[in-house]
């Protein structure tokens, strides 16, 4: 899955659980600026923040890196 894929879904489920870049930035140790590039694909993340960020938003990390049947994007 390329980064800006990975960097939507993180976005999406942020914006879900009503979360600002700034405060998901916040609980990852992060600046809203780092997390707003991982969110627009312009880096990738980290296994380990991968991990950080899945536990913050309550999913599974395959959900970030998995796109569910039927998103073609």
């Amino acid at each position: 899955m390329q980064n800006n894929a990975i960097g939507r879904r993180i976005r999406g489920l942020r914006r879900l659980k009503r979360m600002t870049q700034q405060q998901l930035a916040v609980c990852l140790g992060l600046s809203a600026s780092q997390l707003s590039n991982i969110e627009r694909g312009l880096k990738k993340p980290q296994p380990e923040l991968l991990e950080k960020i899945a536990a913050n938003l309550n999913v599974a990390r395959e959900e970030l890196i998995i796109l569910p049947t039927g998103d073609n994007n």
